[in-house]
């Protein structure tokens, strides 16, 4: 028994769990630009009380997922794109099997060759890959052009990203990230432009306007882990 125990160890993936409590104006919330949100590697709850909204954020990073699900090239899109471009993706791609190797080499690719830039340029995937330039709307339009190659469902996610101000002080940032649908119901988010995925991060509605939402910053009550089986 104690064999098989040991055997089930390294067989099945460690998890980290990340928890954090945040706590914020309730003006902020009545602009109604927040909503409770779970997928399969984040979750999202609000709380209200008449002055402050408290959010619990419990988060694992997409690459501790089990992605052992295959994917393989769309030819007609293929077909579609200029040299240059399909070359790029055929080499990404090359023999991969398995969504968990193309993420292998996507993630390095968009370390590697795109730059983090808010320069006012083009956020299509081509434009990025040409400029090998993008904001965060760039990274998640070319992480999402790779995916839909391999025949992979995925859709742009609006939100916050939480910076460090000083102490507990977080500063929410505007953010896109992806959210990548698989067979059986699978959801879960992945942000291109950091190759990984946390607690950091406050989903909003798709439909909000980032423009009118006045800055506010969020109070970081509490942050734990913890690894699961």
């Amino acid at each position: 028994m104690k064999i098989l125990i040991l055997l089930l160890f390294f067989i099945i993936p460690l998890r980290e769990v990340e928890s954090i409590k945040l706590s914020f104006p309730v003006q902020v919330h009545r602009q109604d630009i927040f909503l409770n949100y779970a997928n399969d590697n984040f979750s999202q709850k609000l709380y209200m009380n008449e002055n402050r909204i408290t959010v619990d954020i419990k988060s694992v990073n997409f690459v501790h997922l089990n992605l052992n699900f295959r994917v393989s090239l769309d030819k007609k899109k293929l077909e579609k794109l200029n040299p240059e471009i399909k070359e790029i993706v055929l080499n990404l791609f090359d023999n991969s099997i398995t969504l968990d190797h193309y993420f292998k080499k996507i993630s390095p690719f968009l370390e590697k060759n795109i730059k983090y830039s808010e320069e006012g340029l083009p956020q299509d995937e081509i434009s990025v890959l040409i400029n090998r330039k993008a904001n965060c709307v760039g990274f998640s339009n070319l992480a999402g052009f790779f995916l839909d190659c391999a025949g992979v469902k995925n859709r742009l996610v609006k939100g916050f990203y939480l910076m460090k101000e000083k102490g507990r002080v977080l500063v929410p940032v505007p953010h896109k990230w992806v959210e990548i649908h698989l067979s059986k119901g699978i959801r879960f988010f992945y942000d291109p432009q950091r190759q990984k995925f946390s607690a950091n991060y406050i989903v909003t509605r798709d439909d909000v306007d980032f423009k009118k939402i006045r800055k506010f910053k969020v109070l970081l009550i509490k942050k734990s882990k913890e690894v699961l089986n």
